[in-house]
């Protein structure tokens, strides 16, 4: 059940699928090491917080080029941060790498069954899921658990309290979320379509004990 003939060119459509899949995971694995290298450092937790305007004199290419402009953030080092931003942070750090590889995992599977010919099949179903669920959740996760983590940093450096997460950061995710809905409406299509499919099997049955 839910086995259809594949043409030529969505079997090369899926293999494509499958091994850009592969790539992304390796991709996907070594930002996440570099992720984590560049925020845990010898000198402390590395995390860029917004400063006053002021203006600076830098360079750039390895001091080939200088500049002179407006600083809006920094990067700090901060030692002795609570266990719980510290664990925000890790969490945050986590969730960068483990979201995209449950997208990435969930749409190579599709395109594996795609491959066999196996569309209306649960297998598919709970891949959708899982991608619909990872881009409504994980985008909101990351903003929380960073800003945790960036108020423990703050707290830290001296100042006396962290703020709220900005509304803006919550918009800044709406497209994922809109997407992950979107991929939950083509979950819900699937199971419509895996049920209509039981149901013609059954009516299929049925006429031929009629004949």
């Amino acid at each position: 059940m839910g086995t259809a003939r594949v043409t030529r060119s969505q079997s090369a459509d899926a293999i494509t699928v499958i091994l850009f899949g592969a790539a992304s995971v390796v991709v996907t694995a070594i930002s996440g090491i570099l992720r984590v290298l560049g925020t845990f450092r010898d000198q402390g937790i590395a995390w860029s917080i917004p400063v006053d305007e002021q203006p600076i004199s830098a360079t750039v290419d390895s001091g080939a080029t200088s500049v002179n402009g407006i600083a809006q953030q920094a990067m700090v080092f901060a030692t002795g941060v609570d266990a719980v931003s510290t664990a925000a942070i890790i969490g945050s750090l986590a969730l960068w790498t483990i979201a995209p590889l449950v997208v990435i995992a969930g749409v190579m599977l599709v395109a594996w069954n795609l491959l066999r010919g196996h569309f209306f099949v649960r297998s598919n179903v709970r891949a959708f899921d899982a991608i619909g669920w990872t881009l409504v959740l994980a985008p909101l996760l990351i903003v929380l658990l960073e800003n945790m983590g960036r108020n423990g940093v703050l707290v830290a450096l001296g100042a006396e309290t962290g703020d709220p997460a900005h509304p803006i950061e919550f918009w800044s995710i709406a497209p994922l979320f809109a997407t992950g809905v979107a991929v939950g409406l083509i979950a819900a299509a699937f199971r419509q379509g895996i049920r209509l499919q039981r149901e013609n099997a059954a009516l299929a049955d049925d006429t031929k004990g009629l004949v």
